[in-house]
């Protein structure tokens, strides 16, 4: 066997037991434990053979040449946070402003920041987190996972408008409308169990007696876990697309938007957003692609979806109320960025 192919099975089986790990952890039953591995097996036998195991490897390059730059030092540096009393002043500073607008104790304020910062999945951790220490409540944790669910300007600048469209003000308007969707999405749900009003708890750093071991450690399995998932969601596209089953989708796509490449983007942009970003790039830009683009950004993809509710299941917190608040954010984002498209593009 030769040496290339000796690592890739390394890595593959390494990235099997990541995903199997912390998904199975957050199931309810044994059905739902049972379904994911059938899935995970047959993922595994379809990439044993030569031609899904280019899939799975180019799935593999897609997260290490895009996703983990942007994601691993943000995982780290949240997880050295936590650890450090600075949090808590942040809290106090924003707690007036994020009552007012988003019905949430100042904390969530410091989540979003971090969330516009490093991109999906770090909000919707950090706010399975702090559910899980009693400093957000069941309804408090559902408005802010409506609206910290953000990429990355490093993601959406630099990786989609600086790389795949080559234009960077393609990448600051995308980013534009991001955040004012975000925003908006977040007063919407302000409204959720409005007279659920959010009660202060103080911050407190969590304790631990190896700061770095435990912050590197903590990054290394998120980022893993969210390479898995891109590797298993670009894989299994590409399953349903050698198999003829997404023609018809992207067919009646293509007859709405009239471009093939705008089709195909949009179709595997539903379930990996980064490769319906790249597909939708081939096509250039015209007046369409930066409300394409911003909407699957705005949704994140199956994928995305998937690795923020393995999070938030395991602090017990509602989900289908996050899925409609990204149902939201991808409409809100579609109709900011027509604006955008005929004012900046």
């Amino acid at each position: 066997m030769p040496a290339d192919e000796i690592y890739f099975n390394i890595f593959y089986i390494f990235f099997q037991l990541i995903i199997q790990y912390n998904m199975i952890k957050s199931m309810k039953n044994s059905a739902e434990a049972l379904i994911f591995a059938l899935f995970v097996a047959t993922a595994g036998i379809l990439a044993s053979s030569g031609k899904y195991s280019f899939f799975v490897l180019d799935g593999i390059k897609l997260w290490a040449a895009v996703v983990l730059p942007s994601l691993f030092p943000y995982f780290f540096i949240t997880a050295v946070l936590s650890s450090l009393s600075v949090t808590g002043k942040l809290s106090a500073l924003f707690a007036p402003a994020t009552r007012k607008l988003f019905n949430t104790g100042g904390i969530v304020a410091y989540v979003f920041l971090i969330s516009i910062l490093s991109g999906y999945p770090i909000g919707a951790k950090m706010i399975s987190d702090l559910k899980t220490r009693g400093l957000l409540s069941e309804s408090e944790s559902v408005r802010a996972a409506a609206f910290c669910s953000t990429s990355s300007p490093m993601f959406l600048i630099g990786s989609v408008g600086t790389i795949m469209f080559e234009n960077i003000r393609f990448g600051v308007c995308l980013l534009s409308c991001h955040v004012i969707s975000a925003l908006l999405v977040g007063i919407a749900f302000s409204f959720y169990k409005r007279k659920d009003t959010p009660d202060e708890k103080i911050f407190s750093p969590q304790k631990t007696d190896n700061v770095l071991y435990d912050s590197v450690w903590s990054a290394i399995t998120s980022v893993l876990f969210v390479g898995g998932l891109i590797t298993i969601f670009y894989l299994f596209t590409e399953i349903l697309s050698s198999v003829g089953i997404l023609k018809p989708f992207i067919y009646v796509a293509e007859l709405v938007l009239r471009d093939e490449n705008a089709a195909e983007g949009l179709v595997f942009g539903i379930f990996e957003c980064t490769k319906g970003l790249k597909k939708l790039s081939r096509g250039g830009i015209n007046f369409l692609t930066l409300p394409l683009a911003a909407a699957m950004c705005g949704m994140g993809g199956l994928s995305v979806i998937c690795q923020s509710f393995s999070y938030l299941k395991k602090a017990k917190i509602k989900t289908a109320p996050f899925l409609a608040a990204k149902m939201c954010a991808a409409v809100l984002n579609f109709i900011i960025a027509l604006l955008f498209s005929t004012l900046f593009l």
